[in-house]
């Protein structure tokens, strides 16, 4: 028998260099996955997976935001294209990933980056491409407020509201000691026209009116305005955001509006509900068909003499539960935003949202969002603002707030690294993460929930900024967005880049009109 040790050392070294070219390979992945460098791993292409390629990319437009250089940037191109069933999911899995891998970037250096792997764009389905603005001459807002938050809220606004037909009833005052400057309203209600946005501004109804007197008084402000289309009154307040007005006409056609209809949401915080009752709280909007707003405006003057409490909201309630038998109708989708804090967790959700509340800084939140940074990628797809979009390597797009990667693998259970051994704990993305400060039960609003994850499980990018800007053709049809997170001691910045275009098939191509093509 011929002898065996030179196949049993042949064996022995074949193996040592395959475990040593996947130490050296795999196990780098997995220790880079662990830092953040998890966008790209090497795997056996699939004959329609798209290739990178080289290019140049031009960052100039970067310098402004005085990063720390060097920095580690990424960027992708999307074309959207449109869902043959407008369904609008909470989420959407994807087979390839969004990014191919990080480069270092130094402006000080160049303006001009050489990328050795550009993916091709990325074609991502939407609901909706753009959309005519809609027609919502059926409704009439109204709010309360001082000329300062006003002036503040117009390019909120602008939004939602331009070109609708809608009409917008503003009571404002300066202070509660001093009435609004007829000149500076003029001039504010000269600006929201300029915009094309139909908003009239008045002084309370009466000098002596309070905080919860002008805000039930707003009811028979835009009664009486009412004209052959009106359908709808509707309550607001300064910081109420509307994502999408066709959305919002949408679920309003459901109604009947020659019978009485009170339509609004609770509060996420069942404390709230329970104390002051089943109501439509202020902020997600107050929406009351024609035949049941004159029914309040019968009796406006007993109602407004008979408040007992400080809310105006809670004031509508009792007038119509007092002379009606009409109760709320709930639309969960209309949302108060009762929670203090962190709010990352609401906002990836991917629950459906047709009205948002407390963002402004003061709020109860407790700190600003930049809402029309956020919603401008509604400019490309209408109601694709905080769509959800999952990634291979454990990686989450919310549209217009966040992309974030969970680099323990609690996406899909595995621990990252081709030599990583066991499982993780699998999270559900359809459940929401209890982000905010305060243990409030939210059962009824907002379940199922899921407990808080920690920075090494969940490495959130922020978007940072959004603009429209021009990609070389002569008209600025591009909305891009800049995520960023700081590095930590010792380690680079990151930037995360995308280029959002509308498809062939996305609907009407008339270019951006004041800072976006309706809703």
């Amino acid at each position: 028998m011929p002898p065996r040790r030179p196949l049993l050392l042949v064996a022995f070294f074949t193996i040592f260099t395959f475990i040593v070219l996947v130490a050296r390979n795999g196990l780098r992945d997995g220790v880079d996955i662990a830092k953040g460098d998890w966008l790209h791993k090497e795997a056996p292409e699939a004959d329609n997976e798209p290739k990178p390629r080289p290019c140049t990319e031009h960052l100039g437009w970067l310098e402004p935001y005085q990063f720390t250089y060097p920095i580690r940037y990424v960027s992708r191109d999307i074309i959207t294209s449109t869902s043959p069933t407008y369904d609008r999911p909470s989420l959407t899995v994807q087979e390839y990933p969004l990014f191919e891998q990080f480069n270092t970037v130094d402006l000080t250096e160049s303006m001009t980056v050489k990328i050795e792997k550009c993916l091709p764009p990325l074609e991502l389905e939407v609901p909706h491409g753009r959309l005519r603005p809609a027609d919502a001459s059926n409704l009439v807002f109204g709010m309360q407020t001082t000329m300062s938050r006003l002036k503040d809220t117009v390019k909120h606004l602008a939004r939602w509201l331009p070109h609708t037909g809608a009409r917008l009833y503003a009571i404002v005052i300066e202070t509660e000691e001093l009435p609004a400057d007829d000149l500076e309203m003029e001039k504010l209600q000269k600006e929201f026209k300029a915009q094309g946005m139909d908003v009239t501004l008045v002084h309370p109804v009466r000098k002596t009116d309070s905080f919860a007197q002008r805000y039930f008084s707003l009811v028979s402000v835009m009664y009486e305005a009412r004209n052959e289309k009106t359908q709808w009154v509707i309550n607001i307040d300064d910081d109420t955001f509307f994502p999408s007005m066709h959305e919002l006409l949408n679920i309003l056609s459901k109604y009947d509006t020659s019978k009485p209809h009170y339509l609004g949401a609770l509060s996420e915080d069942w404390w709230a509900v329970n104390h002051y009752g089943l109501m439509a709280f202020g902020g997600a909007g107050v929406m009351l068909s024609l035949p049941l707003a004159k029914i309040v405006y019968d009796h406006i003057d007993y109602c407004r003499e008979h408040l007992r409490t400080t809310a105006g909201d809670i004031s509508i309630m009792d007038c119509i539960y007092k002379f009606s038998t009409i109760k709320l109708t709930h639309i969960p989708s209309l949302h108060q935003v009762d929670m203090h804090g962190d709010l990352s967790g609401f906002y990836e959700s991917g629950r459906e949202i047709l009205s948002l509340h407390h963002w402004k800084e003061g709020s109860i939140a407790g700190y600003k969002l930049e809402m029309e940074k956020m919603h401008l990628v509604a400019d490309i797809c209408d109601s694709c603002f905080l769509q959800r979009w999952q990634f291979p390597k454990d990686l989450v797009l919310t549209n217009g707030f966040s992309i974030v990667h969970y680099p323990q693998g609690h996406l899909t259970g595995k621990k990252p690294g081709v030599l990583a051994v066991g499982a993780t704990d699998k999270i559900d993305l359809y459940e929401v993460e209890h982000t905010w400060g305060d243990d409030i039960n939210v059962l009824h609003s907002l379940a199922p929930i899921r407990d808080k994850m920690s920075e090494e499980q969940k490495i959130g990018y922020k978007l940072l900024d959004s603009m429209v800007v021009d990609p070389g053709n002569g008209r600025k049809d591009t909305v891009r967005q800049v995520y960023f997170k700081e590095g930590a001691a010792g380690e680079m910045d990151t930037v995360m880049v995308l280029n959002w275009k509308a498809g062939p098939n996305a609907g009407p191509d008339e270019g951006m009109k004041h800072g976006g093509i309706g809703r």
